[in-house]
């Protein structure tokens, strides 16, 4: 039997007298604890930092006494352990749709990331573009791990771009950038990594979710006087981050005469030339993006139009070569603008293993 008072248990005249049932009620605990009522605001505050359905939200804070840290914490333990077995469950369903972003900062770092899922209906989802995004900005501010920390102005013909490890940046703390690409913040010890925020986007689409491969360019640090890089970046088929088909430049510039590049950016006429020249790198991305460009140059596999320098460079707007229009463009602001490396990505691509 449930465990009432005795004295209502064994049926007492005073308990059944109109008085003592009124000091009864009065006096006595109730014999089941109330629900916490939990306030809509404190629900929304919540949600507006940790989004998940609103039931779950209540739940939440009822379970942490109103406690939004605490709610937070209960969050995150059940959201992981129920995120790790839907993903060990969609883990084998096939992920032919997707995005490619990339991230651009303050000229000078750029990135390129896959990102894949199963239906065209989640590519286009706010919850996925958003974990895309972030994580090409943290494989644009991160540098690619490496055994060999010198790092040398990159050449002609060699690899600038340089792939960044899908494990390694799994496991990197998620880096918020400002809209303005500026200064990221710091992650705080409390930050998500980039596979925490894969399962959390899988828990609220429901569908498998895939880090397909990511690259970047970080230009030297410090810049050498002679040599200035400058990365551009595209993408087509979404918005001006992400979409079907992104492609990524890096240009090496040096000063055509016998004034360094160095001192002809800190000259007054210098911002705009570094304006033009960052615009000058999108374009060249664009250029990328519209044609089917496998390399810089022709060669073997790789056909004229399937070569950036000689492709015409339609969306340069001109009819000629796009090696003829770099270096004319060049001549005209006493600079020489070398196309340094390039990669062009695009959903469906085959992948080699």
């Amino acid at each position: 039997m449930l465990g009432f008072p005795s004295a209502l248990r064994h049926g007492s005249a005073a308990i059944r007298s109109g008085s003592g049932m009124a000091r009864y009620l009065s006096t006595s605990a109730p014999a089941f604890n109330a629900p916490v009522k939990v306030p809509v605001a404190l629900i929304a505050k919540l949600r507006k930092t940790h989004p998940v359905p609103m039931a779950q939200a209540r739940e939440a804070l009822e379970k942490s006494n109103l406690d939004v840290d605490a709610a937070v914490a209960y969050l995150s333990s059940a959201t992981s352990a129920s995120a790790q077995k839907k993903a060990a469950k969609v883990a084998d369903r096939v992920t032919s749709e997707g995005t490619v972003a990339v991230s651009l900062l303050g000229g000078r770092r750029v990135a390129m990331v896959q990102l894949a899922c199963e239906t065209d209906f989640v590519a286009r989802n706010d919850v996925f573009l958003k974990a895309a995004r972030g994580i090409a900005e943290t494989a644009a501010f991160l540098d690619v791990p490496t055994d060999d920390p010198a790092s040398p102005v990159p050449q002609p013909a060699q690899d600038a771009i340089q792939v960044f490890p899908n494990d390694a940046l799994l496991s990197a703390p998620l880096i918020s950038v400002p809209a303005d690409g500026t200064t990221a913040a710091a992650p705080s010890d409390e930050a998500q990594t980039v596979q925490q925020v894969l399962l959390a986007s899988l828990q609220q689409t429901s569908e498998n979710l895939k880090l397909v491969r990511a690259a970047s360019f970080a230009a030297p640090f410090p810049s050498t006087p002679t040599t200035r890089m400058v990365p551009g970046a595209y993408t087509h088929g979404g918005d001006d981050t992400t979409g079907k088909v992104g492609g990524i430049v890096v240009l090496s510039v040096e000063g055509a005469g016998d004034k360094p590049i160095a001192a002809m950016i800190a000259a007054p006429e210098g911002a705009q030339l570094d304006t033009d020249l960052q615009a000058l790198a999108r374009n060249l991305a664009r250029q990328v993006v519209g044609f089917p460009t496998k390399a810089l140059v022709a060669g073997e596999g790789v056909e004229d139009e399937e070569a950036l320098l000689s492709q015409t460079a339609m969306l340069l707007g001109s009819d000629q070569k796009v090696a003829d229009v770099v270096a004319k463009w060049g001549e005209e602001r006493g600079v020489k603008v070398s196309i340094v490396d390039m990669r062009r990505w695009a959903v469906g691509d085959a992948i080699e293993a």
